[in-house]
């Protein structure tokens, strides 16, 4: 709602006594309306002979009328509000509300002394996924003991013995020198008995 709306308003629906609005207002014969806390006293008598705006005679009742509930609540569709602090109870526009508000007498300030820690601030999680190892190659380990080490050796010197100088032996000649295969000896081209290893 811009300016010159809420002064229109203001214009229309105000008090014309105390210009401010308010949620009671009495409905005189010469349709002017006006507060009740204006025209009528504690008692509920009229303090004003005449309407204050046509100046029209007995215009209102002589005594207080109850206000219907309709009449409050069109006040209050109207914008028309009442202060929320306790013991004020002022009646105002809903526009003039945040500054009474800052300035109302009854407000109360509750300071509190006690010594507080301030909330802790919640972190926010973070998932890490952790890095795939690499796999390892497996390896296939061949193991050489005591007995299979000394089969060699000893089949290596049966060979030496033999040929008169160390040969190589193969991987076949290595399992074959371990079982100690008994060698046959064979002729020779010269008829001379040479005895030799088959391995």
């Amino acid at each position: 709602m811009d300016q010159n709306q809420r002064k229109d308003m203001e214009d229309r629906f105000n008090c014309p006594i105390c210009l401010s609005p308010r949620l009671r207002m009495v409905a005189g014969m010469c349709q002017h309306r006006v507060c009740v806390s204006c025209i009528y006293d504690e008692t509920g008598t009229r303090t004003l002979p005449s309407c204050p705006v046509c100046q029209q005679e007995d215009s209102f009742p002589e005594t207080r009328p109850i206000i219907p509930e309709d009449a409050v609540l069109m006040q209050r569709r109207l914008g028309v509000v009442e202060c929320t602090y306790e013991g004020c109870g002022e009646e105002m526009w809903e526009w003039e509300l945040p500054e009474h508000q800052r300035q109302c007498p009854h407000l109360v300030i509750v300071i509190d002394d006690s010594p507080s820690t301030p909330p802790r601030r919640a972190r926010p999680r973070v998932t890490v996924q952790a890095p795939e190892r690499p796999r390892r190659r497996q390896q296939t380990l061949v193991r050489t003991t005591r007995t299979s080490t000394r089969r060699v050796a000893i089949a290596r010197q049966q060979r030496a013995s033999v040929t008169g100088t160390p040969g190589r032996m193969t991987p076949g000649r290595r399992v074959a020198g371990a079982r100690r295969t008994p060698a046959r000896r064979t002729r020779t081209r010269t008829g001379s008995k040479r005895p030799q290893w088959r391995l």
